[in-house]
């Protein structure tokens, strides 16, 4: 089963013929480097017209170079800066970047979908071809409460998308990052060989009358987490302590994205809500289209 998104945002007045993606992406680390790598590609080969924004304030480490797209000469730069100059000039591209700070208000996202990031939307153009302003979000966050943020604008939207990625971390030692693998134990080197391989990709949609789920309605626990600690009050060390991801795991999630992304922009068509998938077994699974509405 599939939804078409043309015909899902129909109205009574407006017949649409084509959209206009406009896709802010919310993080360009593990896995959302690789989730921009994969839409300028497709936004590029595609000659697709659309807006895409990428937003994030984090700073290139030395520890990224090993599961992220990043060169030793480019560290201390901001991740998206450099992912938006790389992409864009490969794919002839205008790709707009946030990264004065982190996005911590429904507020500061809805901005973010702006004119000032539309270079290459033609007002005269979508009248006279009747195109479907579409709101994209891809969430590549490891925390709920930028989730949340998500969540509250989503819930006001009455067009829109939200893909959101989730990754397993791995089970490691409390002192894995002093403590090199070869002092590890059995036991601690068991846990961390089967963890950190599954995640999944969510597509929240509101189209209309047309609705599905989004992660936070999925997974309760997104927005029941007490932790109400803003990405900005947290100190650099507790931003890094989260437990490592594999770099395959990352893809993954990035590839998935790329599907439904295609799936969007060449078909104006959804066919899946959550892709499940383990890198170590090799399998991606999805669930079908759900339409979760009863009402506006």
């Amino acid at each position: 089963m599939t939804v078409n998104v043309l015909k899902a945002a129909k109205d009574n007045f407006y017949d649409y013929l084509d959209i206009f993606p406009f896709i802010v992406q919310i993080g360009t680390g593990g896995t959302g480097a690789y989730v921009v790598q994969h839409v300028a590609q497709i936004l590029g080969t595609s000659k697709k017209k659309a807006a895409y924004v990428i937003a994030d304030p984090d700073i290139i480490e030395e520890k990224n170079l090993n599961n992220q797209l990043f060169l030793s000469e480019e560290i201390g730069l901001k991740k998206a800066d450099v992912l938006a100059d790389r992409y864009s000039a490969a794919y002839g591209l205008d790709i707009g970047v946030y990264s004065d700070s982190y996005v911590e208000s429904p507020e500061q996202l809805r901005s973010l979908f702006s004119m000032e990031y539309m270079s290459m939307y033609d007002e005269n153009e979508r009248i006279t071809s009747k195109k479907l302003f579409l709101p994209i979000i891809i969430g590549c966050v490891d925390n709920n409460y930028t989730r949340r943020i998500i969540h509250q604008l989503f819930q006001q939207m009455k067009t829109g998308i939200w893909i959101d990625t989730g990754n397993e971390a791995t089970t490691v030692p409390p002192d894995w990052k002093t403590r090199p693998k070869a002092q590890w134990t059995e036991e601690e080197m068991a846990a961390f060989n089967e963890s950190g391989w599954s995640g999944q990709v969510v597509t929240g949609v509101r189209l209309n009358l047309f609705k599905q789920d989004s992660v936070a309605e999925v997974f309760p626990d997104v927005l029941e987490d007490e932790d109400d600690i803003r990405p900005s009050e947290l100190s650099c060390e507790e931003l890094s302590a989260s437990e490592p991801q594999r770099l395959i795991v990352n893809k993954f999630a990035a590839l998935i994205v790329a599907r439904i992304l295609t799936e969007i922009i060449e078909e104006h068509t959804i066919s899946s809500h959550i892709t499940f998938f383990h890198a170590k077994k090799g399998y991606m699974r999805s669930t079908d289209i759900q339409n979760t509405a009863l009402t506006l």
